[in-house]
């Protein structure tokens, strides 16, 4: 599979230091308080819970390829119920969008391609799922290049 030229340049090591927040709206209106993901030093890309967001490399545009026993490792970001993600957030490059899983859940997808925790990431900076080769394919920690928050 061929990626586009900007999320290989996203793929890179992380840095670690706290700093942005990018929402999802409900509506008209932006959460701020509990955002889906933010950035760290506003280039790492993680959850509101301060972990890593992970790409799989044999996800391809919209579609999610990880279920079962690799989403019990893998846990898709996924979007709440009623929450509209909006396309482009302030200081970082690039869109955000969901893919419908099979259940019916909204996945968060960023530049099109799907977003994942890692079950051993459990505190803000760790990394364990960087460059594994595990169900099927790599993960790779998303980093934002050009990100200014």
């Amino acid at each position: 599979m061929r990626y586009p030229a900007r999320l290989i340049a996203l793929i890179a090591t992380p840095l670690l230091l706290a700093s942005g927040v990018v929402g999802v709206s409900a509506g008209s209106r932006t959460t701020a308080a509990a955002p889906i993901v933010k950035t760290v030093d506003g280039k790492l890309l993680v959850n509101a819970k301060g972990l890593a967001q992970y790409i799989f490399t044999p996800d391809s545009k919209n579609t999610s390829t990880c279920y079962k026993t690799c989403a019990k490792f893998w846990p898709p970001t996924i979007v709440p119920s009623g929450m509209t993600v909006p396309k482009t957030m302030k200081g970082i490059p690039g869109t955000f969008g969901v893919a419908m899983r099979t259940d019916g859940t909204q996945q968060l997808t960023y530049d099109g391609l799907p977003l994942y925790s890692f079950i051993k990431d459990k505190d803000s900076g760790d990394l364990y799922g960087e460059g594994l080769l595990a169900s099927g394919g790599y993960w790779w920690a998303v980093v934002v290049k050009g990100a200014n928050m």
